[in-house]
């Protein structure tokens, strides 16, 4: 019985990695059946094409097209797909937390730092400094961008929930009524309940972002304050999750929403979060607030990377955290992708 139970806790992780390697048992299976019309092939056309490869490879120009041809096709299954970039986001975070289920990891977005010497926003308790910058996020799009003292009365829901710790944060500091998570990982949402379970009036359900309406737990709910923080960029169906936040909330209620986009992107996403019965009251970009967050983590970012996570992965989560040389944090130096963050009310 623990077995079963072992294996349905972590499906969403373990059977797609099934489906991996039984394509991976197949592969010689078919080369086994076709060997005798790929073997000829192979035969003749190996001594002709191989000098030919290689001399294609050894042109700089050749080789950053296939460069970027690579980052294309990442780029779409990542951030422009529909069904695949849903799913890939969803085994992700599973595997995340799968592999590194230390509380110690609370946070998952790139930060926020006021422009001067330490970035420091607001004041924390000793449990929370180590994830400082992550949660001044939270903090500066839960306050109306530092505005607000607090959420007393409200009921606040947040959309892409990850490992609980903004919303938290929201409900430890800023005392709202309720605190409602939404996540897509189901691996999350337990690791939420279990890691949270001695704070009052905080919640964390499973849903989809994209039919919040069908999460069981929201009937009936009308929220003051959605929040969303960099999570967006994982969804196939931008326009449904808009349409799902404008129903949650209340008239009067409020948007936050904070993410990255490309440059050439931010007038789409204007129009997109202005569908529906939603106005944007404010909007700033934060990109700048955003690096200085990321240069002033760095260093424990680093080390968290170094010390718990395996030799093999930990470019891909220098890469998956911002860290200076990846990808993402140069764009935004660059200009080339902006960091956003919207206010918006329902009329």
């Amino acid at each position: 019985m623990k077995v079963v139970e072992y294996v349905r806790e972590r499906a969403p992780f373990v059977l797609p990695l099934v489906g991996f390697f039984a394509l991976l048992c197949s592969i010689p299976i078919v080369l086994l059946l076709t060997a005798v019309i790929w073997i000829p092939l192979l035969f003749f056309t190996v001594p002709i094409l191989t000098p030919v490869l290689v001399i294609l490879l050894l042109i700089p120009k050749t080789r950053a097209i296939l460069r970027e041809g690579y980052l294309k096709a990442y780029d779409w299954l990542l951030y422009r797909s529909e069904g695949p970039r849903r799913l890939l986001w969803e085994a992700l975070y599973n595997l995340l937390l799968f592999l590194y289920p230390s509380a110690q990891w609370k946070t998952m977005n790139y930060g926020y730092a006021v422009l001067n010497s330490d970035g420091h926003l607001v004041g924390l308790r000793r449990e929370d400094e180590e994830e400082r910058f992550s949660i001044q996020l939270y903090h500066f799009l839960a306050t109306s961008f530092n505005e607000r003292k607090d959420l007393e009365g409200q009921t606040v829901i947040e959309v892409g929930s990850g490992r609980g710790g903004g919303l938290s944060f929201i409900r430890r500091y800023l005392n709202p009524k309720a605190a409602i998570g939404v996540d897509i990982s189901r691996n999350q949402v337990r690791f939420c309940r279990e890691t949270y379970s001695d704070i009052d009036r905080l919640q964390f359900v499973h849903g989809d972002s994209e039919r919040l309406g069908e999460v069981p737990e929201l009937k009936g709910v009308e929220a003051d304050l959605v929040i969303n923080v960099e999570s967006s960029h994982c969804y196939g169906n931008f326009p449904r999750f808009v349409q799902g936040v404008d129903k949650l909330l209340k008239t009067g209620g409020r948007f936050a929403f904070a993410d990255f986009r490309e440059a050439s992107q931010i007038e789409a996403l204007r129009a997109e979060l202005s569908a529906y019965n939603l106005r944007i009251v404010k909007e700033q970009d934060i990109t700048a607030n955003v690096l200085k967050s990321l240069n002033l983590d760095e260093e424990r970012r680093r080390k968290l990377i170094r010390t718990h996570v395996h030799r093999l992965l930990q470019p891909f989560f220098i890469k998956f955290s911002g860290l200076s040389g990846s990808r993402i944090n140069k764009a935004m130096e660059k200009g080339e992708t902006v960091y956003i963050a919207f206010l918006l009310q329902k009329q």
